[in-house]
């Protein structure tokens, strides 16, 4: 921090702190400050992306529930199974429902897989990685969504079918309501497990990581600005500032590599202590 003292005929005279200390590049409570403040940015930023991160997940998963629903009814009407044929799976379902189910949902999770991939998680990591541990999610999934479905109306049924004088099967067919019921909830439980186990498990190193693909400067497919990562940033400039380094005369690469050194020195002592 320079320091600015006035002489006799009015003039300003400017002496420097010695050069390679923290005194001679910046103010250390200005700077602490403003590590603070951008400390709290990012928090803030953070959260922001967080919350829009979400919301753009529900819509594209409110899609995916739609195709789903519409080919799982089209599906069940259509396909040349007869309705008296039963499978063991899990649970005593028919042939026709388990088909339909298992084509609807696979056909829910590539269309959900691919637009959240493109759009909510800006992920460019491997596509074969990535839909192998989407699909893993439903290996424990289908079978309870099959259990849910398929119990579920039966169990919230059997009060008001034995109060009505007839069996459970004869009340859902006039109250297909519930069944309709019991499969939203299936899907909103099946949204906010399948968020969480994408967020922190198949993108939790790749997240955003589309956006490097783009160079500084350039127009992205879908008209966004590519702007480059450049490694570091404001608050990892202030601590460099903090250490005595003169980052005016470091180029990219050199305050890369002292971001670099400095996180490596602070994981170190973290271990020795």
């Amino acid at each position: 921090m320079t320091d600015g003292l006035i002489k006799e005929d009015g003039a300003t005279e400017v002496s420097k702190a010695a050069p390679g200390t923290a005194e001679g590049y910046f103010d250390p409570a200005i700077a602490v400050a403003a590590l603070d403040a951008e400390r709290a940015r990012e928090e803030k930023k953070q959260k922001r992306k967080t919350l829009v991160q979400a919301i753009k997940y529900a819509c594209c998963t409110a899609s995916a529930g739609v195709i789903e629903i519409v080919s799982y009814t089209v599906l069940y009407e259509v396909l040349p199974i007869d309705k008296a044929v039963m499978i063991d799976f899990i649970t005593h379902v028919e042939l026709r429902n388990f088909v339909s189910t298992l084509i609807a949902l696979t056909l829910s999770i590539l269309w959900n897989f691919t637009i959240n991939r493109k759009f909510t998680f800006k992920s460019a990591g491997n596509v074969g990685r990535a839909m192998f541990l989407a699909f893993l999610f439903y290996v424990p999934f289908f079978p309870f969504k099959l259990w849910f479905n398929g119990y579920m109306p039966s169990y919230l049924a059997a009060g008001a079918a034995s109060a009505a004088g007839v069996t459970v099967v004869e009340y859902l067919k006039k109250h297909v309501i519930i069944n309709y019921a019991v499969e939203v909830c299936t899907m909103l439980i099946n949204g906010v497990l399948e968020f969480c186990w994408q967020k922190f498990v198949i993108y939790r190193k790749e997240e955003g990581s589309a956006l490097a693909k783009y160079e500084e400067g350039t127009v992205g497919e879908f008209g966004e600005i590519g702007i480059k990562d450049r490694g570091y940033d404001g608050a990892d400039l202030l601590e460099l500032m903090r250490d005595g380094e003169d980052i005016s005369e470091m180029t990219d690469k050199d305050i890369r590599k002292a971001v670099e050194a400095r996180a490596a020195a602070d994981r170190k002592a973290t271990v020795v202590r």
